[in-house]
């Protein structure tokens, strides 16, 4: 599988592929750059563009117009809005912008966010360029590839669904100004067609997903998408439902629910997928091939020599390190981005202890816990044979969290790290880490078909297919009653730091909202409803008058 991570970065390397980007008006390098459609070399920029930056590597020629390269890679940027409103962690820098993430201020002037509609509209564009310039081809390899491709653009549309709500949609790279999926421009403040705009998107993905699946293969390499992924995809979809058609205008709740329960149980029975009893090692250097491959469906290749960005693993292990840590398999420590205390606390709740009374680094700390996804860390011990080595020891005090310093005001976390299963502290490469970004594993169908049964009234049920899954995590079955709370509990403690706290609080109307109970750091509870969805940019509105904001911006 690592040689398909060089034949994948070899086939884009010279690809220079900005022709067609202002048809959505993602600020191209070049936009008069005319490109002879090579059919393998836009396939493959298609995967490429879910962890880097452009044609080169970690800098230079990059997709789209960013002031730092490293946040204009699709996973990055995912991860920076769906965590830095939460209450999972803090990114302690204070960049143009995070602070109004972080507080949840943000509007249609930011930086980010504008950073985030470009690339899921540049990955959008890469997609129809493809599906446009095959469509008369009926050959078994390009029918694999425009399933493929196909299933890559509606998970580039699902998340302009998620966070934007209403974005502009076309399907084809000629159409220079792209209206949003139902035409608002008689009428841009009728809140009824918003609603009804946002759920035929949703309807338009799970049809096109569903018309995929018999197309795509059962089984892949694990960085080209196959059925299972298409199925997880679809359940996480319907799990949602409420959230993208509130009203039901397309699935009923009974049926979403149904078939979120369907299609994470074909996952969960498919066989060569299961979940992994080394739960650390998946996000480990060797990834590809150590005992917690098996639970990856489908994974974003990085490689120190051939495949460097600061937008997927790299940036997820050096964010969260700190000198006096133990090693981590990078010589870079940015000492940016750590836990919560609601984090820490969501881990200390089943044990009954205090964060006061623990001390430990990531290797001690999930056994004091109880649980194997608890790899947070506290404290480090210097090396006695490096005299200009330090001892980092964090707090849990919450406070003033936001500003370089503030590193140290809260357990890090350790979930990433460049070093391999097998005992080497780093890979190929002394900055950029190995580490492949599982983006679907099995885990998020046992946690979907648990929730599916939950809010069908099957309560014991559920609780018996999240008693397997902490099984699996060396945790102890959960006591008293499945509720809410403790199902959200469980999500953030499998899936913290993997770019998806805000869907779940979202989903659970934990996030924003006048039934949001929950406060942390930056967060009130009751705060506006508008948030649940990011604003359109405002250069975008101004560029394309078919597009109306969302409302509340």
């Amino acid at each position: 599988m690592k040689n398909y991570k060089v034949l994948l970065i070899a086939c884009i390397a010279t690809l220079g592929f900005t022709s067609c980007v202002q048809d959505l008006n993602t600020e191209p390098i070049d936009p008069n750059v005319y490109q002879k459609f090579d059919q393998d070399r836009i396939y493959y920029k298609i995967y490429a563009g879910l962890g880097t930056s452009g044609q080169i590597g970690p800098n230079g020629n990059c997709d789209i117009v960013a002031n730092d390269e490293g946040y204009s890679v699709f996973y990055r940027l995912m991860f920076v809005h769906n965590e830095f409103p939460t209450d999972e962690g803090w990114w302690i820098w204070n960049d143009a912008g995070v602070t109004d993430l972080n507080e949840m201020t943000w509007n249609a002037t930011n930086d980010f966010t504008k950073l985030l509609y470009n690339r899921l509209t540049f990955n959008v564009t890469t997609c129809n360029h493809f599906l446009d310039n095959t469509a008369n081809l009926g050959d078994e390899k390009t029918l694999r590839q425009r399933a493929e491709v196909t299933f890559m653009r509606c998970l580039n549309y699902y998340y302009l669904l998620d966070f934007f709500g209403i974005p502009p949609f076309t399907m084809t790279v000629s159409s220079a100004n792209p209206r949003q999926f139902i035409d608002l421009s008689n009428d841009k403040t009728n809140a009824a067609k918003k609603i009804q705009c946002r759920a035929a998107l949703f309807r338009w993905v799970l049809d096109e997903l569903l018309a995929a699946e018999n197309y795509l293969e059962e089984e892949t390499e694990v960085y080209r998408v196959n059925r299972n992924a298409a199925r997880l995809l679809l359940a996480r979809l319907y799990l949602n439902a409420h959230v993208y058609d509130p009203e039901h205008q397309y699935v009923t709740e009974a049926n979403a629910l149904d078939s979120a329960a369907l299609y994470a149980k074909k996952v969960m029975d498919n066989g060569k997928y299961k979940l992994t009893d080394h739960y650390a090692e998946m996000f480990m250097g060797d990834n590809d091939h150590n005992n917690g491959a098996c639970e990856v469906i489908f994974a974003i290749p990085q490689d120190g020599d051939y495949i460097q960005s600061w937008g997927a693993s790299s940036c997820l292990v050096c964010m969260t390190r700190a000198q006096g840590m133990m090693d981590w398999g990078s010589d870079d420590k940015w000492e940016c981005f750590r836990s919560s205390p609601e984090l820490v606390n969501t881990f200390l709740k089943p044990t009954g202890k205090t964060a006061g009374s623990i001390a430990a680094d990531e290797f001690a700390m999930p056994g004091l816990l109880a649980d194997d996804r608890a790899m947070l860390c506290n404290e480090a011990k210097a090396v006695a044979t490096a005299p200009d080595s330090v001892t980092w020891k964090a707090t849990n005090t919450g406070g003033a969290a936001y500003g370089t310093g503030n590193f140290n005001k809260g357990w890090a976390i350790c979930k990433w790290t460049g070093c391999y299963s097998t005992g080497e502290p780093r890979g190929k490469h002394k900055n950029f880490v190995d580490t492949d970004v599982p983006l679907f594993r099995v885990a998020e169908a046992y946690m979907t078909y648990a929730e599916a049964l939950y809010r069908q009234g099957k309560v014991d049920d559920a609780m018996n297919v999240i008693t397997d899954l902490r099984a699996k995590r060396h945790a102890d079955p959960l006591t008293g009653t499945l509720t809410d709370e403790v199902l959200l509990d469980e999500w953030l403690r499998e899936f913290f730091c993997e770019g998806r706290r805000r869907i779940d609080l979202i989903r659970f109307g934990q996030f924003c909202g006048e039934n949001s109970t929950k406060e942390w750091e930056g967060h009130t509870k009751g705060k506006s409803g508008k948030y649940i969805v990011y604003p359109i940019p405002s250069t975008d509105l101004v560029a394309n008058p078919n597009l109306a904001q969302n409302e509340g911006y």
